[in-house]
Order: C-alpha cells, then sequence, then structure tokens
C-alpha cells in the first residue's frame, strides 16, 4: 500500500532537485519488482513529461521489519538519448 507521506516526501525531493515550484508531471513504465522473505526490489523507468531528456531509471530497494515495507534504498538516473543535454540535469 502506498503511503501518501512517504510519497509527497519523494515527490518534494524530485521538486527540489529540478528547483521547481508547479507540481511534477510523472508517467511511470516498465515496473518489475523482486520480492523475497524480507527483501524487495522494484524497477522502473521514470518520463518527466516537462522534460526530454528520456526515462529516469529508478531503483527502489526495500526490507521488512517488524510486518512493515522500508525502502532502505533509492537511486535514479537519467538515460541520455541526445549528446546535446542540459549539463544541469546531469548534476540534477
Amino acid at each position: 500500500m502506498l503511503d501518501p507521506y512517504r510519497y509527497n516526501a519523494v515527490i518534494q525531493s524530485w521538486q527540489f532537485a529540478f528547483n521547481w515550484e508547479q507540481g511534477l508531471d510523472l508517467q511511470v513504465r516498465d515496473v518489475r519488482a523482486r520480492v523475497l522473505t524480507d527483501m524487495a526490489w522494484v524497477t522502473m523507468k521514470m518520463y518527466v513529461v516537462e522534460m526530454d531528456t528520456g526515462p529516469f531509471n529508478v531503483t527502489n530497494v526495500f526490507e521488512f521489519h517488524d510486518g512493515r515495507w522500508y525502502m532502505v534504498h533509492h537511486h535514479s538516473s537519467v538515460m541520455i538519448i541526445d549528446a546535446e543535454v542540459d549539463q544541469q540535469i546531469m548534476h540534477a
């Protein structure tokens, strides 16, 4: 179940990273999950509609403790499609 507090925290971190006041229009595709007894990871491609840089490759790792899943690691990186991508995006 998606925790709205954690979702909002992630969205706010994206807004901070891109220094945008408005919300982000995100499209998530190709979601794949692998769940073990007390560990899981999810990979996906995330597109920021306002940017045409290609997808961000996202990986989230979770651990199961005391009956709840906790995200213990998050990583995202942009997939460069065009060599002319602005350097600011690379450092976001």
